[in-house]
């Protein structure tokens, strides 16, 4: 154990004998430690059969030192769980599945930090600028992010983590959708955060939804047969074009995606996607070039090991 003061003394626990001091394993055993010094006494007594010999003789109650050895395994071997994933158990999730979803890239504090910092960025624009098209960088950028956050769920070379589908028995289809899910659902609090301070009508504020779900839709749809890089690149140039083709200074926002007939028109482009991401889903259950694993019996010829 590294020399730290797990009693709050100067004694150093590691540096003369590399054992703990008797105090240490004394306070230890009647429990008045704090987290810290307790989890630094428990990893030494892991490793070490003279201190754990002790600390055995301090501990009277056969019981309690039982209990305290799980205490012990259960600090060592088991990771920690995030905030996310705790939440996800309490809410019934399966714990194979919280744990999938938690390790996402697309769900760590940097990446939401960064989305908020673009879309509170945007509304200050359409709030502040004289331009009345101003509010269209909103509607723009937070469909993309939505698909940007989805896409790096769905493929090795956003997400370390994406291998652990090969053993998962959900199946990659199932873990794809649920990861998903929990990046839309994140997306959703933070555009809807964001339209509430849109200095537009309250109708026109949820023109985002719409777009969202589409290229969310289109670009899984991809993913089940191409690798994440091209399909969001893809994605988000038909994006561009869209946006482009629908551009009108007149409107609202400038742009006709908040009208009626666009939002039909997207709608219908957002259940061709779905029902594209069905009738491929079983590119999600395959380990090909891109990472992902192997539905029927091993890898496919020419493809890598999961190694």
């Amino acid at each position: 154990m590294s020399a730290r003061e797990p009693a709050g003394g100067t004694h150093d626990p590691g540096s003369d004998s590399g054992h703990l001091d008797p105090g240490d394993l004394l306070a230890y055993a009647s429990r008045p430690l704090d987290r810290e010094a307790r989890d630094l006494v428990e990893a030494h007594v892991d490793r070490c059969a003279d201190c754990r010999a002790r600390l055995s003789r301090l501990t009277a109650d056969e019981a309690e030192l039982s209990s305290l050895w799980e205490r012990v395994d259960r600090a060592t071997d088991e990771p920690a769980r995030s905030l996310l994933e705790r939440c996800a158990l309490r809410l019934g999730v399966p714990e194979d599945a919280a744990r999938l979803c938690a390790a996402m890239p697309a769900l760590r504090w940097s990446w939401w930090g960064g989305a908020a910092v673009l879309v509170m960025l945007t509304v200050a624009v359409a709030r502040w600028s004289e331009s009345t098209s101003a509010p269209l960088l909103f509607f723009a950028l937070v469909p993309a992010l939505s698909a940007i956050g989805v896409v790096a769920v769905t493929g090795q070379r956003f997400d370390p983590a994406y291998v652990w589908l090969a053993v998962s028995p959900l199946g990659g289809f199932r873990v794809v959708l649920l990861r998903a899910a929990a990046v839309q659902a994140l997306s959703l609090v933070l555009s809807l955060a964001g339209a509430a301070g849109l200095p537009l009508p309250f109708p026109y504020t949820l023109g985002w939804l719409v777009p969202s779900l589409m290229l969310t839709a289109v670009c899984l749809a991809l993913t089940s047969r191409l690798d994440a890089l091209p399909a969001i690149t893809l994605t988000l140039a038909a994006w561009g074009v869209w946006l482009v083709a629908t551009y009108n200074a007149d409107l609202p926002a400038g742009t006709r995606l908040l009208l009626p007939g666009t939002q039909l028109a997207m709608t219908a482009v957002a259940v061709l996607g779905v029902v594209a991401l069905v009738v491929l889903r079983d590119g999600f259950d395959r380990f090909d070039k891109q990472g992902r694993t192997a539905a029927h019996g091993g890898p496919a010829t020419g493809t890598r090991g999961l190694a």
